[in-house]
């Protein structure tokens, strides 16, 4: 049955064919709609502001879209089109809304009084369980769950797990200019003051800097002098717990960790506890920093997915758990590289020259845009050699550099990519010279390999190492777009080649793995897409500072005006679809599983699904933008 072109009969249609009003006896429809108003909203009018307390109405939409952003994050609570509702939030609560209400486009809304919307609520269970249920999703991302996992945390982790290394010690009569330069060879921040085996008092940096740095004691001066004594123990089966308790009872910093014989075998610090209880990422980059070795970066980057679950559920939003993850990627990559290369130095002298040359991280890493699951793509640039004997030299020096880079990255839990995109691949290992080169090759001659190379390299980022010269580089690419303006449309068209999974009828279209049960890959059909479409503005707009794709997208809507709603429109899209990902990756791990890529739409609720077809139907009207702005359906690859 058609839709009526008369309003009334349009709002009786929508009520007869919209959940959960379609559930509902005729006589019950007619009476929300006796009073109902139909009000028209411009674009980008705010139909209800954040902490609205007074509400008045449940709005139907019935033509256009609105968009329900959270107050303090900005992140996306909802996107209603036609024949969804908002504003129930203050009707059943009765408190202040949280979230923003704007109209995206031109909108005609019904108005449901709040009395007769109420009334409905009360004597219909059916009607007020759907209400019930869209408010625990928007529960989900406004107020996020508490963790449940802090209490088994505090119980079940004991003292002795947190004991990261031997004990380091130093005798009483050593003196504190000795004891501070053991300390910072061994990288700890304190040390265990011992006499015949038995534990007189620990020294920590604090002790050194309160007492030596301020002047009161002499450098020359014995552990002794200032040592804090006597030694607070904890047996190493005491639970995480009663080291919190026995820390804030005694004012401590630090609490040495004994063995069933009562002898000290370690030390934990406040830090190590606020890291295992995933509240300080700070720590995490102290354990990075002071580790000796890849079986310590591995040890730690074990623990992170759980560091980062723990985050999440305290409310870290996902844009920032993802931040969070990066950061710790990129400050295990540098340790990484800075223990392989001191290894090599220290193997082969011989083969050593001082070159510049830096470590390029590309594709996700190169955006800042890690998630859980991840593998490796990176690749190396080095000044341009004088001479072919300088080159050899070079080459001589970087080749096992990056092999053992490559395998060390691999050893601590980063994969190795299947497509071989890696430092230790000649291809990607190049002086600045030849990579210019390479860029303009891909510019001017844009085969589909070409292209495709183009999406990873061209998200490149400088992790370790001289800097300038992947930012001469950067330099290089904003010229050869200036000599060669066709080179985006080709780019275009790798941006159409992957599509949102969504008929025409608004229906998700899945894949099936060796078990037959449905999904798609959100990074594949949901993220990439975006990250594609950003890639192409930001290039466009010559917006080089950083690759990622949320900058990307903001640079260019603010750089070319004609592009600032589609860019909005994406930025939205892209932040669901990693909250998406994020939730559905710390379920795998959660559940045991392998975190991965393929969401099943199908265990999502109701309300997650329209989100989704929102998200989805919004990424394709911004592909076919972007294909008749640039003019690439043509040269489809």
């Amino acid at each position: 049955m058609p839709s009526p072109d008369n309003i009334a009969d349009r709002l009786v249609y929508l009520l007869e064919h919209t959940p959960p009003f379609d559930a509902l006896p005729s006589e019950v429809r007619a009476t929300l709609l006796q009073d109902a108003l139909v009000e028209f909203f411009p674009a980008g009018t705010t139909i209800i502001a954040h902490g609205a307390e007074d509400q008045r109405y449940l709005y139907v939409v019935e033509s256009g879209s609105v968009r329900l952003e959270h107050a303090t994050t900005g992140q996306l609570v909802d996107m209603c089109a036609t024949a969804d509702v908002f504003g129930h939030w203050g009707l059943v609560r009765e408190d202040a809304v949280p979230y923003e209400a704007r109209a995206v486009e031109e909108t005609t809304c019904a108005l449901v009084p709040a009395e007769a919307f109420r009334d409905v609520y009360d004597t219909h269970p059916a009607f007020a369980a759907f209400f019930k249920d869209s408010l625990q999703q928007q529960d989900d991302v406004v107020r996020p769950p508490v963790d449940a996992g802090t209490s088994q945390l505090l119980l079940g982790t004991t003292a002795g797990d947190l004991v990261q290394r031997a004990l380091v010690r130093c005798a009483p009569d050593v003196t504190l200019r000795v004891a501070a330069q053991r300390m910072r060879k061994e990288r700890v921040g304190s040390l265990v003051v011992t006499d015949n085996g038995a534990a007189l008092g620990i020294l920590t940096n604090s002790d050194l800097r309160d007492e030596v740095v301020a002047g009161e004691t002499a450098v020359d001066a014995p552990v002794r002098d200032v040592m804090s004594s006597p030694v607070i123990t904890l047996p190493r089966r005491a639970p995480l717990f009663e080291a919190l308790l026995t820390m804030a009872r005694h004012r401590l910093h630090h609490l040495a960790v004994s063995d069933e014989e009562d002898e000290v075998i370690g030390v934990i610090s406040a830090s190590d506890i606020a890291q295992a209880r995933g509240q300080d990422p700070t720590a995490t980059m102290k354990r990075i920093e002071r580790a000796t070795s890849v079986e310590q970066l591995a040890g730690i980057r074990s623990e992170v997915d759980t560091q980062l679950i723990h985050l999440h559920r305290q409310g870290v939003q996902a844009r920032d758990v993802v931040r969070i993850n990066t950061e710790i990627n990129d400050q295990i990559t540098i340790r990484a590289l800075t223990l392989v290369e001191e290894q090599l130095r220290t193997a082969h002298p011989e083969r050593y020259i001082d070159w510049p040359w830096a470590w390029m991280s590309l594709g996700s890493e190169g955006r800042k845009e890690m998630s859980l699951r991840t593998d490796q793509d990176n690749g190396m640039i080095y000044a341009d050699p004088p001479d072919e004997a300088t080159a050899a030299r070079v080459e001589a020096w970087l080749r096992p550099l990056a092999e053992r880079a490559n395998e060390a990255l691999a050893a601590i839990g980063y994969t190795l990519c299947d497509g071989d995109v890696m430092a230790r691949n000649a291809a990607w290992r190049l002086p600045l010279r030849r990579w210019k080169r390479v860029f303009r090759q891909w510019m001017f001659d844009p085969s589909p390999k070409a292209l495709m190379n183009a999406t990873i390299f061209f998200d490149v980022r400088a992790l370790y190492g001289e800097h300038h010269l992947v930012e001469q580089l950067k330099r290089e690419l904003r010229q050869a777009l200036d000599d060669e303006r066709g080179f985006l449309t080709f780019l275009v068209s790798i941006a159409l080649q992957n599509t949102p999974p969504l008929t025409f009828f608004r229906r998700f279209v899945l894949d099936e793995d060796g078990e037959e049960r449905p999904y798609f890959d959100i990074k594949l059909r949901g993220l990439m897409p975006v990250t594609d479409l950003a890639r192409v503005l930001a290039l466009d707009a010559r917006f080089l500072d950083t690759t990622n794709t949320l900058d990307r997208l903001e640079a260019a809507g603010a750089a070319m005006p004609r592009v600032r709603q589609t860019a909005d429109n994406l930025r939205d899209a892209y932040r669901h679809l990693e909250a998406l990902r994020l939730q559905h990756q710390i379920r795998c791990i959660e559940e045991g599983r392998p975190p991965d890529n393929r969401v099943n739409p199908t265990a999502l609720t109701k309300t997650q699904q329209q989100m989704l077809k929102v998200v989805f139907s919004t990424m394709k009207d911004a592909q076919k933008a972007l294909e008749l702005r640039y003019g690439a359906q043509s040269v489809r690859t």
